[in-house]
């Protein structure tokens, strides 16, 4: 089944609709200028619910082949699956746990992932996923949206678009933004819950430099799939 996307600001394409349960210069190019302060995490403890372990056992599966000058990534575990430009080549894909002590599958890609985490002088994304919490509610979610879009919120201009993400894979919300950091850079955060209920994800990326915006966020969009469930014995 092949997923619909659409960008997050008119110029690009229209909005996603719909309700949710609960998204050059000439010359030698100039050296990146790198923040001091690392960009934060997302507010985990927004989203609540108790730690539970990651079903290992079930490979993702991606929903369709390579867009062309794209590539098929998958994390550590083998349970996220994601298509990123060929050139994001610096790639991340162990998991990471919580201060509450939630397990999070997690896949980083970027051209440089230091970079890309201190500045938005280059382009990269972050896709993690957890078995999805007891009682997550529409207003948890979008809280989540917010901290996971934290950064943005504070440093870009966030553009007018409607907040429902729904792909037919995915129900949650969504931001654009653009003029990031006072540059052309441009981002976008979404979080979301399967159709299945068995989990929660978020996707932030930032697009800077050659790679177009719309194009880049359309794949990625539109790839992004997780296999997760709770493990034998979770609640």
């Amino acid at each position: 089944m092949s997923r619909s996307t659409t960008l997050l600001r008119s110029a690009l394409g229209a909005a996603v609709l719909g309700s949710a349960l609960l998204l050059a210069g000439c010359g030698a190019p100039a050296a990146p200028v790198v923040s001091e302060t690392p960009k934060p995490e997302p507010d985990f403890g927004s989203i609540g619910g108790d730690p539970e372990p990651i079903e290992t056992g079930v490979p993702v599966e991606p929903t369709e082949p390579a867009t062309e000058g794209f590539t098929s990534l998958t994390d550590d575990y083998n349970v996220l699956s994601l298509q990123v430009p060929a050139d994001w080549t610096d790639v991340d894909g162990a998991p990471f746990t919580t201060d509450d002590g939630q397990e999070w599958a997690s896949l980083v890609a970027s051209t440089d992932i230091e970079t890309y985490f201190q500045s938005y002088d280059v382009s990269g994304v972050e896709f993690a996923g957890e078995p999805l919490p007891d009682g997550v509610t529409p207003e948890a979610l979008q809280s989540f949206l917010k901290s996971v879009a934290n950064y943005f919120l504070s440093d870009c201009d966030q553009i007018d678009s409607d907040p429902a993400y729904d792909d037919g894979f995915y129900v949650g919300y969504q931001a654009g933004f653009e003029n990031c950091g006072g540059t052309d850079t441009e981002g976008f955060a979404i979080v979301g819950v399967d159709t299945g209920n068995t989990h929660l994800v978020y996707l932030r990326a930032q697009i800077a430099g050659d790679d177009d915006p719309g194009a880049v966020y359309d794949v990625l969009a539109r790839s992004f799939q997780a296999s997760i469930s709770r493990a034998a014995g979770g609640k």
